[in-house]
């Protein structure tokens, strides 16, 4: 996929915006996993189960965004 810039140079990138953005989704998720795990070697109680909580779900997304970005790569 190819863009021009404002300075009229045309710029060669090797994935399409749609893949770009299940890659940036997906790190961002693991990212936000990293720091849950943090957060909850941080609290006890009610905040610990929450950040379990979020761990448990946001896995569950991360493993679905990596599924569906395979696919789109196996294209």
């Amino acid at each position: 996929m190819s863009q021009t810039t404002d300075s009229g140079i045309e710029v060669e990138y090797p994935v399409d915006d749609g893949t770009y953005n299940l890659m940036v989704t997906l790190t961002e998720k693991l990212q936000a996993l990293q720091a849950y795990e943090q957060y909850a070697e941080d609290v006890d109680g009610r905040e610990q189960e929450l950040y379990r909580e979020l761990i448990e779900e946001d896995s569950r997304h991360a493993q679905r965004i990596y599924e569906v970005l395979k696919e789109r790569m196996s294209r």
